[in-house]
């Protein structure tokens, strides 16, 4: 029907078809023309023509834009509540949807949601002509920064503030089977479908509007850091959105948030009230399939996981039903690795609390950092990092955590010599994290990929039992890929092809410590396993220490360290100039100064 009418010919002669005459056939076409307008809304590009406001002072603390007839888009002011989030106003023939009516202001200051839709309402139903417009007032989801100004519209005639428990929602909107079902919410002549998404909290939703072809996705895709308390709900609504994409079109997601600066994969820190340089409102709904593959594969992913657009982190709220909850504090090894920039990946075991398999880089010291590297460069031995006090792994391990470690060269369970001790070590970036899950089988084909400049490591993703942990590297930039799939199954020997290049080098290999899923009735099983191993090396060190006599041999390896430093800084002195770069450009370290540079830039 969207060509019109089309003059019938036949096929066999390729002769025209007589039918009705001229006049019929204007009649015909005329019909046609108002079915298919009748039939197909016409849709509206979303027009945003001025900068959102982001924390300057003296700003207004209610940004109005018009993205499209009947569509406005308010942004909170940051100077109001940090969190400056986004509500939607939409309109059609028959009602007014408000979706979100944001947070409660700073002390001293108001929010002037309802005199603001007011008057736009009024002038909407002024130029179409409408005698009355009610409302309904609706949230994305139920935290607070959604819905402080409800009580605004509480005597406002003919308007409903829809309730903001899971329940109340569904019974509203008519959602039969949450959360799977969809609904209609017809505003006349503008009908929108309403999308159950939990994950991010029970009661969230998404609106798709045909009108604009938009998804207005609340808290649960927007770029910025996405926190997920559901996981396993977060991956079906997910899903679900997934498939809603591929069934109708959408131009662009317009989340609640934007915590995403200019710079890809740079967050502002949390609680930023100045945001100078942000990141668009709208993304790509190519996002969507991005979340998607990100959370399938990191699993039950621990810390923030971030891409350009947007980071995940799982927030773990209820210590009921939240496992790490009986976790203890131990010690955890990890493999350094890297001439460049440098990696720790921790050693794994399938018992807690050493169930995780864990990749980050790291940041030390100039000294100590050279010396990792170098030892890493020689290749005489693997170089491993064990930290000196006991912790909780997924507790302390986050962007920006710092802890002191000693540096061994070769196993430190294993008869490696302690190098360097009380070593600072800065968590830069985590490459992965994820904890591992009990009914998960061992797949030999999967690795992860991961490096910076002329380096590059696969690392063999971890399953379940029995099977094993390698790291290799490879050669440089052949391919963006974070995760792949081999033909071949099983650890990998110096020479073999993978997408990312030949094997130039097998780092470490061990099966050992994940060939049985171990059971353990307390910590303290788990911890008598590592324990004496890790505490060894320290017997042995007041033997170098305690006699006088021997000081001056003590002190003669520190003579030839200088030459070792130097030695390295002549194969690549641009090392530690490669730290800091990576530190500033990758950006998912959170720390503060990331405004300055914003505005540098």
């Amino acid at each position: 029907m969207g060509e019109g009418i089309r003059t019938p010919r036949n096929s066999a002669t390729g002769g025209t078809i007589h039918g009705p005459d001229s006049s019929e056939r204007a009649v015909f076409a005329t019909l046609a023309l108002v079915t298919q307008l009748w039939a197909v809304p016409a849709t509206a590009e979303i027009d945003i023509k001025e900068p959102w406001i982001h924390g300057v002072e003296g700003e207004a603390a209610l940004q109005v834009q018009a993205v499209a007839p009947g569509t406005w888009i308010l942004r909170q002011s940051k100077r109001s509540h940090f969190e400056a989030p986004f509500l939607y106003l939409l309109a059609g023939k028959e009602r007014a949807l408000l979706l979100d009516s944001g947070a409660e202001p700073v002390a001293g200051q108001e929010l002037p949601l309802r005199t603001t839709v007011d008057g736009l309402l009024a002038d909407w139903a002024r130029e179409q002509q409408l005698e009355t417009l009610p409302l309904t007032v609706a949230h994305s989801h139920a935290h607070l920064d959604h819905r402080f100004g409800d009580g605004q519209f509480a005597d406002r005639a003919e308007t409903i503030v829809v309730g903001h428990e899971a329940p109340q929602v569904a019974a509203f909107f008519g959602l039969k089977t949450w959360p799977d079902a969809q609904a209609e919410f017809d505003l006349g002549d503008r009908k929108l479908t309403v999308i159950a998404i939990p994950g991010h909290e029970a009661a969230h939703i998404a609106i798709y509007d045909p009108a604009t072809l938009s998804l207005l996705s609340g808290d649960s895709l927007y770029p910025g850091l996405l926190t997920v308390r559901d996981r396993s709900a977060y991956v079906a609504s997910i899903d679900r959105l997934k498939k809603f994409a591929r069934k109708n079109e959408i131009r662009q997601v317009l989340g609640a948030h934007v915590e995403m600066s200019s710079k890809a994969g740079v967050l502002y820190p949390l609680g930023s009230t100045l945001q100078p340089a942000e990141h668009a409102l709208e993304l790509d709904p190519r996002v969507i399939g991005q979340v998607a593959s990100m959370v399938a594969e990191h699993g039950d992913f621990v810390g923030e996981v971030a891409s350009d657009e947007f980071a995940l982190m799982q927030v773990r709220e209820d210590p009921e039903k939240d496992s790490l909850r009986d976790e203890s504090d131990s010690i955890h090894g990890m493999l350094g690795v890297g001439s460049e920039t440098i990696y720790l990946s921790h050693l794994p075991m399938f018992h807690a609390p050493h169930n995780y398999q864990l990749i980050f880089e790291a940041s030390l010291p100039a000294l100590d950092a050279d010396h990792l590297r170098l030892l890493y460069a020689q290749a005489k031995d693997i170089v491993t990092v064990v930290p000196t006090e006991r912790w909780v792994l997924p507790e302390v391990i986050k962007p920006g955590a710092k802890f002191k470690a000693d540096i061994y060269a070769g196993h430190f369970e294993r008869g490696g010599t302690r190098v360097r001790s009380n070593v600072p070590v800065t968590v830069a970036r985590i490459v992965h994290f994820r904890r591992f899950e009990a009914a998960a089988a061992p797949d030999p084909t999967l690795w992860l990929a991961f490096g910076r400049g002329n380096e590059r490591f696969l690392a063999h993703r971890i399953e379940g039992a029995p099977d094993f942990d390698q790291i290799v590297q490879v050669e440089a930039g052949l391919s963006p890929a974070t995760q792949l799939s081999l033909k071949t199954a099983g650890a990998l020997a110096r020479g073999v092809d993978t997408p990312h290049g030949k094997v130039r080098r097998v780092i470490y290999t061990e099966t050992g410590d994940l060939k049985d899923a171990v059971e353990v009735d307390g910590p303290g099983e788990a911890e008598a396993v590592v324990e004496p191993k890790v505490v060894e090396p320290e017997v042995v060190e007041p033997a170098v220490v305690e006699p006088e006599v021997v000081e001056p041999k003590v002190a003669e390896p520190e003579v030839v360290e200088p030459p070792a430093v130097v030695e390295l800084k002549a194969v690549g002195e641009s090392a530690p100039a490669v730290v800091t770069d990576m530190l500033s450009a990758d950006g998912v370290e959170r720390e503060k100064d990331v405004v300055e540079q914003a505005e540098s830039e």
